[in-house]
Parts: C-alpha cells; structure tokens; sequence
C-alpha cells in the first residue's frame, strides 16, 4: 500500500503537468526492405547459417521488414506504436506470443527534467551500433554480434542528456531480448549504456547487461559488455567493435563468449557507397548461439541511393569455420559459407 501511495505521489504532479501543456503531435511513417539472397551451399531448409536472424532465406524473394509507426510527440509526452512484418519479426520474435510477433515498438514516454526522459514499452536496445533499419546500417547485412545480442530490449529506461558531449541510459527490462519474461525465469534485467562523442564525427560507446538467465532457483548470472567506437569524416566512416560475455556455468565458475567487428566506409559521390567488413564471433559452449562455434566472416556491399528515401544494394559475405558447421545439400555439412544478398528498401 506504501508503495502504492508513493507511485500516485510520484505520477499525480506529472498528469498535472501534462494537462497545461499544448496539444502534441503525431506523424505517421512506414518502411519496407525486399531481399533476395542465393546461398551457395544451397541448404535443403532454404535456410542460411541459424545464427543469422535477418535475410535468412536462400534463393527466394523475401521481406526482411516492414514497419508501419506512428509517433506522438509534445514537450514533456511521447509515444510510439510501429507494428511489423517479415523475417526479422519471424525468426527474432520465434519464441514470444503471437500477439506480439507483430510489435515492433510499443512505448510511452515523460520528461522529468529539461535532460531526462523515463520511457517504458518495448523500444530499440541500448546495445550495438546496427539498427533493424538498414537503410541506418553501413552494411546490407548485420553483425554476427548484432544478430545475437538484443535489437530489442522490453522496460523502463530513464536517459540522462549529461551535456552535448555525453549521453547516458540506465535500463529495468524483462530479460535478454524478451516481450515477456520466460516461463520460470526469476528477476529482471539491468543495463547502462554511456554515448561519448569527444570532437565532431566521433562516437565512443559503451553498453552492458546484468541479468540471472536461469530458471526457478537455478542462478545463472550473465554479464555482457558491448564496446565500439566510430569515425566518419568527408568520405570515410571506420567502426571498432568488441564484445565480451561471461555468465555462470554449473559445473565451472562461468562461460564466456567474445566478437570483434571492423567496418570501413567510402562514399563515391552522391549516389553510390562502399563498405567492406572484417568480423570474428567465438561461442564454443553455446551460451547465446545454438550450438559451439567459432567463426570468421568477410563481407563487401555495394550501395546505389535511387533517391534519398529508396536504396538498393548488393553483398557478398562469406564464413569460414575450423569445423564443418554450414549446412549442405543431401545432409551434408561444410566449413565454409558464402552468399550474395541483393535489397531494396524504401522508407516514407
């Protein structure tokens, strides 16, 4: 009941407010991203490697997505609505309700201050420099690291504008990337992200999460620290990134799993970009993919900009592992993996 009455306290002046301000308002946007992608394994699922989550489809015009959002904004309110389709929804959201396989984001929001906002809903992660935008990403596909670490976090989150230098986020959420916590899983999920941007052009970023990903009374506490740094300037845009997890195993202190990334960006006039990726993912006891692996990836994409709100691209990546792990025809398995995506998203 004390609780209660402090929660009232803490509200009923906010409401208040809100009532004197001026009307906000709302707008309305949507975006879309068609791929087609040819595997050379040519995998009898028509499934590329089950640790990638988005153009996962082999030789086959798909959706990776398609959002439709809506987005209500006045001084000290905001909220967003954006539901969604398409193999990021399908293979992200494979374990959650189906009611809320559709949502993309969901999330209600009050300025406490003139630099702090207190946001709770389903919203974008504080982790990782990749959006499920990829119109916003230098490359057609994403990371390794993006596609096994949380696109999506489900909260509260209270973001502090320290100054024009520095961001910080703290977070309360419902686990590793979930709408809803799991069956049996106990307790909730913190993190910290920290943006820095020292001169003009170049972001530090640091972000981490601190959850029990057991069940019941079996603690199995996860500690994940995502790092990266970016440059971009005139023509050029480089990215850094490492991440590192440990969480607690039964029958030693802890697991651990690791990933580095490395992008490098030129612009060739107005319409055309290049991007090349060098990225190393290491997961030997399955803490976050479904089976131990370690593996390499080189990827280059070229980009076309139809207009400023279209975009079409054009990949080749390639993985190599020290075990045959990338699935073949006829049940067979191989060491390598190379595929070329073609997209074309358009965004209004």
């Amino acid at each position: 009941m004390k609780k209660f009455i402090f929660l009232l306290l803490f509200i009923i002046p906010l409401v208040s407010s809100a009532q004197k301000e001026e009307n906000g308002k709302v707008t309305f946007s949507g975006y879309i991203e068609a791929y087609y992608s040819y595997d050379f394994n040519r995998p009898d699922n028509n499934q590329r490697p089950d640790f990638l989550y988005n153009f996962v489809r082999h030789n086959e015009f798909n959706i990776n997505l398609a959002v439709l959002k809506a987005n209500y904004q006045s001084d000290i309110i905001r909220a967003n609505l954006a539901l969604m389709g398409g193999n990021y929804a399908q293979y992200n959201l494979a374990n959650e309700p189906a009611w809320a396989q559709v949502i993309n984001e969901a999330s209600v929001g009050v300025k406490l201050h003139k630099k702090i906002w207190f946001d709770m809903g389903i919203m974008p992660s504080h982790i990782g420099f990749e959006s499920w935008y990829g119109m916003d990403c230098w490359h057609l596909s994403r990371s390794i690291l993006a596609d096994n670490s949380p696109y999506f976090l489900t909260g509260g989150r209270i973001t502090y504008e320290l100054n024009k230098k520095m961001d910080i986020v703290f977070w309360a959420t419902n686990g590793w990337q979930n709408v809803q916590r799991e069956d049996r899983k106990k307790g909730l999920g913190l993190g910290l992200g920290v943006d820095h941007r020292p001169v003009e052009g170049w972001l530090i970023h640091y972000a981490n999460y601190f959850g029990n990903e057991g069940v019941d009374l079996n603690r199995l506490l996860r500690f994940y620290n995502n790092f990266y740094t970016q440059f971009e300037k005139n023509n050029w845009g480089i990215t850094l990134g490492f991440d590192y997890g440990v969480q607690e195993a039964e029958f030693v202190d802890f697991n651990e799993w690791y990933g580095i990334t490395a992008s490098v960006k030129r612009s060739l006039g107005q319409k055309f970009n290049v991007a090349g990726r060098y990225e190393y993912y290491s997961d030997p006891k399955a803490i976050i993919v479904n089976e131990g692996m370690n593996v390499t990836g080189i990827s280059a994409n070229l980009d076309y900009k139809v207009v400023d709100n279209a975009l079409f691209r054009l990949e080749i990546r390639q993985f190599l592992s020290p075990e045959a792990i990338f699935p073949l025809q006829a049940g067979k398995f191989s060491e390598g993996n190379t595929a070329i995506t073609t997209s074309f998203a358009v965004r209004f």
